[in-house]
């Protein structure tokens, strides 16, 4: 199991803070950096400010030198996909490759924050119209980036290109992930058009009956399976006692009114928390019930030692 680390810049993170978290990860050994892909923290009159995300990764891809970055996900209501297929390719040019492969990762989505989508002046659809408006999305994406394909037409409810000649075409192109937590919809579309599926915020035995779900698809669109992941929080320390402290002082950065009893109860059911003896547990039961990677949800962005002693403590144990 290959272990990730995943930002969420809408709660404050500056640039500053996003790349002293992407060397340190890129330091001691993480797969990848994922940031979120949103312009506000529907938090109000309290609204902490975010930056763009694939202006953050550009940034990113030049001050790092060979981890993984990504976003999960990008709301296809935020940009056309012609755009987003150039500003993508872009991005990919600048990080370069790793192993042979992009290091730029695209996660997909259909947004689900109205509030941020109305003050920006984002179309926000049902959520059935949003689907189609992914779907094409991902169509495009890959008509685009073809280097089969020397122009590329589409006449879709959302997206109308013509004859479009896209120069140049990604090589290698970045992967795919198509996110989301639905059964039915989200897992065709990934097996159609993705080369992984990430979903968020599940128990083991959740995540074994979307692995099933992933699988049957891909039968379905004759192709081999291809890797689900799971973004989900994260908070270990060395003691138990060290878990509470942390979970104490992040409730407190983030002005929740949980208490940290409630807190850890909610982590034991979906997410990476306790001792590293604990974690390395939870996250062979992820890899048991077919999870290929997990992205840590990391909130604490300025608690490096967190990230070290997963680093010391976990990683070395994950097959």
């Amino acid at each position: 199991m290959r272990l990730a680390i995943m930002l969420e810049p809408q709660f404050g993170l500056t640039y500053d803070d996003q790349l002293a978290v992407a060397r340190t990860a890129e330091r001691l050994g993480f797969d990848a950096v994922f940031r979120s892909d949103h312009y506000g923290a529907d938090a109000g009159d309290a609204e902490p400010g975010s930056t763009d995300a694939w202006a953050a990764l550009a940034g990113l891809a030049r001050d790092t030198r060979a981890i993984g970055l990504g976003v999960l996900v990008t709301p296809v209501t935020f940009r056309p996909a012609g755009n987003l297929a150039k500003v993508v390719a872009t991005v990919a040019e600048m990080a370069g490759t790793r192993d042979g492969a992009s290091r730029i990762e695209l996660g997909l989505g259909t947004g689900w924050m109205e509030s941020e989508h109305r003050q920006h002046g984002f179309p926000f659809e049902a959520l059935d119209a949003r689907f189609r408006r992914l779907e094409e999305h991902l169509q495009v994406l890959r008509g685009l980036w073809d280097p089969d394909v020397e122009r590329f037409s589409f006449d879709g409810e959302f997206e109308q290109l013509h004859d479009a000649r896209f120069v140049p075409v990604p090589e290698p192109r970045p992967r795919l992930i198509v996110g989301g937590v639905g059964p039915r919809r989200t897992p065709a579309l990934a097996a159609r058009y993705a080369d992984e599926w990430n979903t968020m915020l599940l128990g083991p035995e959740r995540c074994r009956e979307l692995r099933a779900a992933l699988d049957a698809a891909c039968a379905a669109a004759e192709r081999a399976p291809i890797p689900l992941s799971l973004m989900t929080p994260a908070l270990v320390g060395r003691t138990d006692d060290e878990v509470r402290d942390r979970a104490a002082r992040l409730l407190e950065r983030l002005g929740s009114p949980r208490t940290v009893d409630d807190y850890l109860a909610r982590l034991a059911e979906v997410g990476v928390a306790g001792t590293p003896d604990a974690a390395v547990a939870r996250l062979g039961a992820y890899a048991e019930a077919g999870i290929d990677r997990v992205m840590l949800q990391h909130l604490a962005h300025d608690d490096d030692a967190l990230l070290e002693l997963v680093a010391d403590a976990v990683l070395p144990r994950l097959s």
